[in-house]
């Protein structure tokens, strides 16, 4: 039995489907503008977004554990970070001890689909190595996505995620 293929919207890489999670190419506020205004106000890679030097965007997991199964769902997000973590981020972007610094305050960035509360909800990230992208933990009880995280999600509920990607 053959598996089915799906090509990545970052990579365009033929990818199984069963791999594919989640990801937001851009923060919401980003996304929604047109090309013209988004070259003339923001300076992005897919690791980060700066936009009038005022607003600053990461790039995170948000790891969701899996029933029965051993392994993480993971949702590729954005993170609204300040200034300040920004700097602190920049400064330890390829430093192996970047682990070891304590996690940072933020705020979500998308509007999570199949989820309620998800954007601006409160969350922390932690910078875990300089090949990966960082952790972020949902610290908002109100957003869904915090239940999620605490107790985990279904393989099915993994699907519908997925679904969103196809």
């Amino acid at each position: 039995m053959s598996q089915e293929l799906i090509k990545c919207p970052c990579c365009e890489k033929m990818v199984p489907a069963n791999d594919v999670e989640l990801t937001y190419r851009l923060p919401d506020d980003i996304a929604c503008m047109d090309e013209e205004e988004r070259a003339s106000t923001c300076k992005y890679t897919n690791d980060y977004v700066v936009c009038d030097d005022e607003y600053f965007y990461l790039r995170c997991i948000l790891p969701l554990p899996v029933h029965d199964t051993g392994r993480e769902y993971c949702l590729g997000v954005w993170v609204q970070i300040s200034p300040n973590s920004f700097n602190k981020v920049w400064e330890l972007w390829d430093d192996e001890e970047q682990a070891n610094e304590p996690p940072m305050r933020g705020l979500l960035a998308n509007n999570v689909h199949l989820s309620t509360g998800a954007e601006s909800a409160e969350v922390m990230i932690q910078l875990i190595g300089p090949t990966s992208r960082p952790v972020a933990i949902v610290k908002d009880e109100a957003c869904s996505l915090y239940k999620e995280q605490q107790s985990g999600i279904t393989i099915h509920r993994a699907s519908e995620y997925s679904d969103l990607c196809r």
